[in-house]
């Protein structure tokens, strides 16, 4: 049996309580801060469950209730006090008790619409790594195209544009490239251990972390920088450049920070 509609319907609950703790948030470590960072702490784990067969419910429910005592972010793991220790109890609670809502008989019907993220580890993470450092030659802990320094001399289609440029046309490029429908996979920095690669439905633009994308055959990849960059290399360059023709006045030129 595979739960992800039960595994999205969680991840949503999760969400939702990050949103109430987002406002407040405050200062890293803080109790609002706890909170916040334990519910896509959460999210993280519960995605690694993604089209995850299980035997039965109570044998998913055992799965989901091994993960709770095991975090990464440093807030979570060392608790400043008694009452940030009190809020990650009584947020698991709160937690277990919808879990057990979500899994009771008849229970709570209906599909949940979330983009489609699946985390990998283990060797299947490995192997897509490694992966991604020989087919595109990048690693997560250094840039990649255009900011690495020693361009990529051995991909030859390839070019990128700054992020401003490619936002009017970004749901375009999803379509392009056959997202949503189409399943890639997603690499990059991360706050999360152990290291991991992503199964996903969307692209999202820098926003803290640098990541790259690529098909499921490695044949194309989008890469967004930290600095606003956006690489494209391999099969889809023809259509990318076709799509951002407008544009070209701004291929290959770093404008970061020029109004």
């Amino acid at each position: 049996m595979v739960f992800n509609n039960e595994i999205n319907r969680l991840k949503l609950w999760c969400g939702n309580r990050a949103e109430e703790y987002l406002p407040t948030q405050g200062s890293y470590g803080g109790i609002a801060s706890v909170g916040y960072h334990l519910m896509y702490d959460l999210i993280f784990k519960l995605s690694t469950l993604m089209d995850r067969p299980f035997e039965s419910k109570a044998a998913f429910r055992e799965a989901i209730l091994g993960m709770l005592d095991i975090h990464y972010e440093p807030c979570i793991l060392e608790p400043q006090n008694n009452t940030a220790r009190h809020m990650i109890e009584k947020t698991n609670r709160g937690f277990c008790a919808y879990l057990d809502e979500v899994l009771s008989e008849p229970g709570i019907s209906g599909p949940v619409e979330i983009p489609y993220r699946r985390v990998i580890v283990g060797d299947e993470a490995k192997g897509l790594i490694e992966k991604f450092r020989t087919v595109w030659g990048y690693v997560n802990t250094c840039c990649w195209f255009p900011l690495m320094g020693n361009e990529p001399e051995e991909i030859k289609d390839k070019f990128y544009i700054m992020y401003d440029y490619l936002e009017p046309y970004h749901k375009e490029l999803e379509k392009l490239l056959g997202l949503p429908q189409t399943h890639i996979y997603s690499y990059g920095e991360t706050v999360f251990y152990p290291e991991h690669c992503e199964e996903v439905v969307e692209m999202v633009e820098y926003g803290g972390c640098e990541s790259i994308y690529t098909d499921k055959d490695f044949s194309w990849a989008v890469y967004f920088s930290h600095e606003d960059t956006v690489a494209f290399a391999g099969s889809i360059v023809p259509k990318v450049k076709e799509l951002l023709w407008a544009e070209q006045e701004h291929w290959d030129k770093f404008e970061w920070g020029i109004d």
